[in-house]
């Protein structure tokens, strides 16, 4: 499919919050798109990308801020740093040293530094347990709260297409469906029992309406009463 065949969805025009499906060669990822204090805050910058996905979300508002989300998710951060250099760029402290040498960006700002842009209803959690870093992104929003997690959770309806992934996540009990990654932990997190501790811990105190995945389809949790038990094992 042409790149520009495909358009930003809104999935709250309020606040607003727009996501689009990107290519990234293997498989496909969710980019983020989300009001903040003055202008949108994107997150996984889609890659690979026309003039008009550009222009399209700047209809939405400026676009203030640029998130690497991991370590990995950077590879449409020159591109939309080129089409919009006034944005400040950030991601999790520990990825900001390899996002720099991949991107070829200077000056990226950790995680905690985004309080400036974010604004009171969202945050920028840089969430513990991980080598190279990972956000997750929390909205309160009139519909309820919306997460927007990158690799640690993902909600594929089947297996992705490719040979390699397919093998590999169906036999890490990766997907499909709505399930914990099990294969980016070996590499990424420091410790898998407490990182999901943690993230069951956070689900608990204030439980997010919305899951939106950066692979995969968007949760409604009020909807689906199999939802939590796929993640947490519980009703």
């Amino acid at each position: 499919m042409n790149p520009d065949a495909r358009s930003w969805k809104v999935f709250d025009a309020k606040t607003p919050i727009l996501t689009y499906e990107y290519s990234f060669g293997v498989g496909t990822s969710n980019a983020l798109a989300v009001g903040g204090k003055d202008g949108l805050i994107l997150v996984s910058p889609p890659c690979r990308v026309g003039q008009s996905v550009f222009d399209d979300l700047a209809r939405y508002g400026t676009v203030r801020a640029l998130v690497a989300s991991n370590a990995f998710h950077h590879l449409g951060l020159p591109a939309w740093k080129a089409r919009f250099p006034n944005a400040a760029v950030f991601a999790p402290a520990q990825a900001v040293a390899r996002v720099e040498k991949r991107t070829g960006l200077s000056g990226i700002r950790p995680l905690a530094d985004a309080g400036s842009v974010t604004g009171p209803n969202l945050e920028l959690v840089d969430m513990p347990y991980y080598k190279t870093g990972e956000v997750l992104v929390r909205i309160k929003t009139d519909r309820g709260d919306v997460w927007y997690v990158t690799d640690i959770i993902m909600n594929f309806p089947v297996l992705p297409k490719h040979p390699i992934a397919k093998v590999v996540f169906g036999l890490t009990g990766s997907g499909p469906g709505l399930k914990f990654n099990n294969v980016s932990p070996l590499f990424m997190v420091k410790d898998k029992q407490a990182l999901r501790k943690w993230f069951a811990d956070e689900f608990r105190k204030v439980p997010p309406r919305w899951l939106i995945p950066a692979h995969g389809s968007i949760v409604d949790f009020a909807a689906d009463s199999s939802a939590h038990r796929s993640l947490f094992g519980t009703g």
